[in-house]
């Protein structure tokens, strides 16, 4: 008898072993093994299941996971290499060194996101959310980063088409994104509000925005901005509260003035409705600490180009832009612009 209890023990492994090596792109970590799931139930124990001595490594199978998954302590959590494995909600809350990689979100009604982060370290891997209606006013976003400091790595992912902001970053966090595509997002490209004397950190290399509402990205509170090698296209117009909006890259916060807290180098932003880059330095008249190198801004539908208010515009400010086709625009404007700068309510 145990010696059968033992050859289906074994016969289990290996056919784990060889499910994951012939449909799955493991992480060396893995060791070419993980605990397999093919449905939220199967997923659920699998988290119970997994332990360090198989590698914290669960291969989902192929079709829709439904319902929301939580996440609780370090795992890499892998989809099929073909792309058929789809999730409708996740939450990764209160751990570090998680895995996300090789899977999608898609065609699913969310009253806050398709995937939420709290208090995590997380690292996304060809991650892909298509789709992300909303099931209430604050929801239909695909991702939202809040509670206490998380760390958040995206690197080769898509997020098309959502209800609301694509990416809501609230509080201090460190985020970067990585050749990441954003499109058709409902509101905002990538919202960040930190009111949190911690300051929070956004990168963003050699990614593209396009066709988002309202602004690409937008900084409210105490958080810095690098953005390297990137693009913004077709900024469209949005009506909020009798006033348009239609941005670019949007920052307002009282550090603007430090050197180094916005770095925007080697992008082109190319189409927007009002304009290509607005610094807001809250009102206290400080001179603006911005860094431009190889910076190209135009639009036909545009107004203005670069525009700093409520803050001083040092004279070499605009010495990394290469081309700017509103700058008469800019010199030349007396009034300051509306920004939206209500803070999102989570819930």
């Amino acid at each position: 008898m145990l010696k059968i209890v033992f050859l289906v023990i074994l016969f289990s492994l290996l056919s784990c072993s060889k499910t994951s090596q012939s449909d799955y792109l493991l992480p060396e970590e893995c060791g070419g093994r993980c605990e397999t799931a093919t449905d939220t139930d199967s997923f659920q124990d699998a988290l119970v299941n997994s332990s360090a001595a198989f590698s914290n490594c669960i291969c989902l199978g192929e079709g829709v996971f439904e319902g929301e998954i939580r996440i609780g302590k370090p795992l890499r959590v892998i989809g099929r290499k073909d792309g058929r494995t789809y999730l409708k909600r996740l939450v990764v809350s209160n751990t570090y060194d998680v895995l996300l990689k090789d899977f999608s979100f898609r065609d699913l009604h969310s009253g806050s996101s398709a995937l939420y982060v709290d208090e995590s370290s997380v690292t996304m891997e060809n991650i892909s959310f298509f789709n992300v209606a909303a099931a209430s006013l604050s929801g239909g976003r695909a991702i939202v980063v809040s509670g206490n400091e998380s760390k958040i790595r995206i690197k080769d992912s898509r997020i098309e088409k959502t209800d609301g902001t694509c990416i809501l970053i609230d509080g201090s966090h460190d985020v970067s994104l990585e050749n990441v595509s954003l499109s058709k997002c409902g509101f905002a490209g990538v919202w960040v509000q930190n009111q949190s004397e911690t300051a929070g950190n956004l990168s963003v290399k050699n990614s593209n925005f396009s066709e988002i509402s309202a602004a690409a990205v937008e900084i409210l509170g105490n958080t810095t901005l690098a953005v390297s090698e990137s693009t913004v296209e077709n900024v469209k117009k949005r009506d909020i509260m009798l006033e348009s909006v239609g941005d670019g890259i949007v920052v307002k916060n009282f550090n603007v003035s430090k050197s180094g807290s916005i770095v925007i180098e080697n992008s082109v932003i190319d189409g927007f409705a009002r304009a290509g880059i607005i610094i807001d330095g809250g009102g206290d008249g400080q001179s603006v600490g911005a860094v431009f190198k190889n910076l190209s801004i135009s639009s036909k539908e545009g107004s203005l180009g670069l525009v700093v208010q409520n803050a001083v515009e040092p004279d070499a400010l605009r010495a990394g832009i290469l081309r700017n086709d509103f700058d008469s625009a800019d010199r030349e404007r007396t009034e300051e612009l509306f920004i939206i700068d209500s803070f999102f309510e989570l819930q």
